[in-house]
């Protein structure tokens, strides 16, 4: 009988890592269409990719074990979800989204508790090989782009937004991609026992760190600047206050050369566009008749991008614009006061009527729950926030395990992007690959928080 029911479970364990695989292979589908497939990739996540995350609950269900109130919160997400989108279809119109907020809550976040991988680890670092593999396609379209090589195909989607790398959809996007990418890096090769993986690894790391330069995204590289200090932290640092004193020096040594490195790469990659764009109209202009001088024409094309992004030191006040977002959306919650109760589908619709430019979302993963889920997605995205904090800070202060010291800096990276952009809690569509990691991360986190050290 006992051996009957062994059996049954590593059946059922063996089914759940399939699920996941599923999940993970969709993905990966996603990312190599991008939009290229006139949106093919969106209704291949939003159509197949409920049905691993379902037969994964079932099996998870029907399993026994503990540490099973991951699953319970995860399926009271969604309850939560489907009682608004009923809520969105009876007065406003078709629900929307449904597959990658399932998966999110129903697979990902208790993954790690429902298969007891916190020690192999396997879906984490099934998960990192996803990111690592579009790491290593960003650092080939960033090299393409350099030698002016990119194929016709790739025309569209791949290019120099100014002078700011343009990849899978924008550049903060493919900045936030690169930073995963380079964790995963740092995590496994500080993991690894062979030299020429650590080697190959820490290559791949700095190649990345070139191209996520080029994409000027500045939230994500302060971010990426900050996590390579704390990981240069959580390497040195030690017993004794001597050691810790040496492990924080060590942390703003490496911030602030990673920064300076950062700038000085970007600025070299402007340099160099505008010696080409002047190089190539240099004979045009000796041959036709120049046009009258007018205030647009003072910006070479090659950096009209950067001239509405504005710099650094400005846009510091305001968050790059964010702020005066914020503002508008906050005002428009008076004006449509049922929004706190149930949300919307209309967001886009909504901050339109505010501010004359396009906005597809409020540009805080916080405020976007609110204005898709209402009050009680908030409250329950501010539950996550806490919980992620805590156990990535449990995690930190707790182990001496360097991989699980990434994840706990990754986690909370993520949330700092998330300050900035939707990418977390409501698991749109867009940005749906974001919620899975950073949910799976947190459930493998709140296992670790539970150990003394590793």
């Amino acid at each position: 009988m006992e051996f009957a029911r062994n059996q049954s479970e590593c059946r059922a364990r063996r089914v759940q890592f399939f699920c996941l695989l599923a999940v993970l292979l969709i993905t990966l589908v996603f990312f190599l269409l991008e939009d290229r497939a006139s949106g093919l990739a969106y209704l291949l996540v939003e159509r197949w990719i409920t049905l691993p995350a379902m037969v994964f609950l079932g099996i998870s269900l029907c399993r026994e074990g503990d540490n099973r109130w991951q699953l319970y919160a995860g399926l009271a997400m969604i309850a939560l979800f489907f009682l608004i989108q009923v809520l969105h279809l009876v007065l406003e119109s078709e629900a929307k989204q449904i597959g990658t907020f399932v998966c999110a809550y129903g697979l990902c976040f208790p993954f790690a508790a429902a298969t007891r991988d916190e020690k192999a680890q396997i879906g984490l670092k099934w998960m990192a090989g996803l990111f690592l593999t579009v790491g290593a396609v960003l650092t080939i379209y960033t090299a393409l782009l350099l030698l002016n090589a990119v194929p016709a195909y790739l025309s569209n989607y791949l290019y120099w937004d100014g002078s700011r790398l343009f990849a899978m959809g924008h550049p903060n996007i493919c900045a936030t991609l690169l930073m995963i990418s380079m964790v995963f890096c740092a995590g496994l090769a500080l993991k690894s026992r062979k030299l020429w993986v650590k080697i190959g690894l820490s290559v791949l790391m700095l190649v990345q760190f070139f191209a996520l330069s080029l994409t000027n995204g500045r939230t994500t590289i302060i971010l990426t600047c900050l996590l390579l200090g704390g990981i240069a932290c959580c390497v040195i640092r030690g017993r004794g206050w001597k050691r810790a004193a040496l492990a924080l020096l060590a942390a703003v040594v490496v911030m602030a050369a990673a920064f300076g490195a950062s700038r000085a790469i970007y600025g070299w990659n402007q340099d160099r566009l505008l010696r080409q764009y002047t190089q190539s109209v240099s004979a045009v202009e000796a041959e036709a008749p120049k046009p009258p001088a007018s205030e647009d024409s003072a910006v070479p094309p090659v950096l009209v991008a950067n001239e509405y992004q504005g710099t650094l030191s400005g846009d510091l006040k305001t968050l790059n614009g964010r702020t005066y977002i914020w503002k508008y959306a906050l005002a428009a919650l008076g004006e449509n006061p049922r929004i706190k109760f149930i949300g919307t589908e209309y967001v886009e619709m909504i901050l339109s009527r505010y501010i004359a430019s396009p906005l597809y979302h409020t540009h805080n993963s916080w405020l976007e729950a609110l204005y898709r889920m209402g009050l009680p997605g908030l409250a329950a995205a501010l539950v996550i926030t806490v919980l992620a904090v805590w156990s990535a800070l449990v995690v930190l202060w707790r182990n001496t395990d360097l991989w699980k010291s990434c994840i706990a800096l990754l986690t909370l990276c993520l949330l700092g992007c998330a300050m900035l952009e939707p990418y977390l809690f409501v698991a749109d569509v867009s940005y749906f690959y974001l919620d899975f990691l950073f949910l799976m991360c947190l459930g493998y986190l709140c296992l670790w928080r539970k150990e003394k050290d590793a």
